[in-house]
């Protein structure tokens, strides 16, 4: 791929050998010069192979300006990642076409793609810093919130690589999380004590840490701008998270 600070960035070559397989599959897409494949916020509805030309996937500053991300060329893949909506935008660079394959086909498409592999995971990477950015944003939003979202982006991958999603290993260092989710190692003690009051997680010595409650982590990352109905019936819980 091509980033700004690329030694290749501003390159003419816009063509790379596209994998033997696969290549047949999928419906093409056209997109005339400046026309926009997605934007950040859409609703995931497929992932896109270039096959000819090139996109400028980019973010949108708070400022309003644009911040390219990288250019996707021939025979990248785009669109990947475990948010179920788009965290960056993708736009034509120049009249190009795209091959247009289902979400959960990834997996085949990577499979031996040693390049497009290292494209996922650095959009899943990107992913996560999209969500804990978009998390620290809001002053409502308290170190235990920050901390689910991230334990159930853990799930989910862990999930999509044919883990257990209800464990996280104990080889994760819990420094390394309390720098990523921007809090002291205090407040990322709190935080886990909090969710454990709330009978979400519990730690488990042989693997770590058990998410007893997925779908009340997921309540308590996606509702964190309001009082989810569940916490409300609940005063223990209201408490611990307050």
């Amino acid at each position: 791929m091509l980033r700004p600070d690329s030694d290749h960035f501003g390159s003419t070559i816009l063509v790379r050998k596209v994998p033997a397989p696969h290549r047949e599959l999928g419906k093409v897409r056209s997109l005339a010069r400046d026309e926009v494949l997605f934007e950040s916020g859409d609703l995931k509805a497929s992932v896109y192979r270039v096959e000819t030309g090139a996109l400028c996937i980019y973010r949108t500053r708070p400022d309003g300006a644009s911040e390219i991300v990288e250019y996707a060329l021939a025979g990248d893949l785009v669109g990947m990642g475990f948010l179920e909506r788009h965290a960056v935008n993708a736009r034509a660079s120049v009249n190009c076409s795209v091959r247009c394959f289902p979400l959960d086909t990834v997996d085949k498409l990577i499979a031996n793609d040693t390049h497009n592999k290292a494209r996922f995971d650095e959009a899943v990477e990107r992913e996560f810093i999209f969500r804990r950015d978009s998390l620290a944003k809001s002053s409502s939003q308290q170190p235990a919130v920050r901390l689910a979202s991230f334990l159930t982006a853990v799930s989910q991958r862990s999930r999509e690589e044919g883990g257990d999603p209800t464990f996280i290993d104990d080889s994760v260092n819990c420094g390394v999380i309390a720098d990523f989710l921007g809090i002291t190692i205090e407040e990322l003690a709190l935080a886990l004590t909090q969710l454990e009051t709330c009978g979400m997680i519990e730690t488990a010595p042989s693997h770590g840490l058990r998410l007893k409650d997925l779908e009340g982590l997921k309540s308590v990352a996606d509702d964190a701008a309001r009082t989810p109905p569940w916490v409300a019936s609940n005063g223990a819980v209201l408490d611990a998270l307050q």
